[in-house]
């Protein structure tokens, strides 16, 4: 049966676009298989062209980008019959890579027209979903000036998180949790840099609470900034050394050295592939919760939340009865 793809291209990177765009002629040239190819301008044709695809009821809709033209045409075809293929080209490919399609215009063209597909979740803030991840406070601000800058890649990122350090202003949050409002207001949030193989990468602390992601070394002087933490969330991808993250050992040094300088009362949670028989022995080093495969992302989250709330509140009240006495 013949099967009909709509493929677009974000044409941010020309040189990939166009070698992109003569490999599918190629590889089309001798299936029997419909298949057309636009080009989008920006963010607002790219969605016209999705609608457009979506009312030719093709059977594909590739996008041909990075994480942001994912997005955008994700947006249009939520709760539609359509499948969306993807073929990195862009200067962020964190979904590609989570669901490991290759880089190689051939072999990700195999996969699409092979048919397989697999279900992913989707979030939903306001009118308008995410698909990888989402940011508020200084993320967006980064967002703003990586996208004015029209700089693509890792000199880009520099560049913006650079500038994002010195024009953020704090923010004002309200979060609904169970019908429970959180108002976060007059917090001091600092950046922590670490790094990601040989990619300079911000974590963050907000007053007691530090929030590190993607980090495989830190330096001293960005070490001290963590110094009297009541609650610290780190990577440690798996137990397995890894080249750009923290693998289980490494991660548990740093909280070790952490605890010695002032931060004994750290809240450690694990998540991931983690076998059952190192259960004990991270709940012996001092770990809270480990949530393992096949664990409720949610009830992950809720699980964690609650245990790190009661960890800041018993060190405001261990605060309170020292600065009393």
């Amino acid at each position: 049966m013949m099967s009909r793809y709509y493929f677009i291209i974000n044409p941010v990177n020309k040189t990939k676009a166009n070698s992109l765009e003569i490999e599918i002629h190629s590889f089309f040239s001798n299936r029997k298989d419909d298949y057309q190819i636009s080009f989008s301008n920006n963010s607002i044709h790219l969605k016209k062209l999705t609608i457009d695809a979506v009312k030719q009821n093709v059977d594909i809709i590739i996008a041909c980008g990075g994480d942001g033209t994912i997005s955008e045409i994700g947006q249009v075809l939520i709760n539609t019959k359509i499948k969306l293929g993807i073929i990195p080209i862009g200067s962020g490919n964190g979904i590609s890579g989570h669901f490991k399609i290759p880089n190689n215009f051939s072999k990700a063209l195999e996969i699409i027209v092979k048919g397989s597909s697999k279900k992913m979740d989707v979030g939903k803030v306001d009118n308008r979903y995410f698909f990888s991840n989402i940011g508020f406070g200084i993320e967006v601000e980064f967002i703003r000036h990586y996208v004015q800058s029209n700089i693509h890649g890792l000199y880009g990122y520099m560049v913006s998180s650079f500038r994002s350090l010195f024009s953020y202003k704090s923010s004002f949050f309200q979060i609904k949790v169970e019908n429970k409002n959180i108002s976060i207001t007059d917090v001091n949030i600092e950046p922590i840099e670490v790094m990601h193989y040989k990619l300079p990468v911000l974590g963050f602390k907000i007053d007691g609470f530090a929030y590190i992601k993607d980090a495989k070394t830190i330096e001293e002087s960005q070490k001290k900034k963590l110094n009297n933490l009541d609650v610290l969330v780190i990577n440690a991808l798996r137990i397995k050394e890894h080249m750009s993250h923290f693998n289980l050992e490494e991660a548990i040094e740093l909280i070790n050295e952490l605890k010695k300088r002032g931060a004994e009362d750290i809240l450690v949670v694990c998540g991931g592939v983690i076998p059952a028989q190192d259960y004990d022995f991270l709940y012996d080093v001092g770990v809270a919760a480990i949530f393992g495969p096949g664990t409720s992302i949610p009830d992950a989250a809720s699980s964690t939340i609650d245990k790190a709330s009661e960890q800041l509140m018993r060190m405001h009240n261990y605060r309170n009865s020292r600065t009393n006495n």
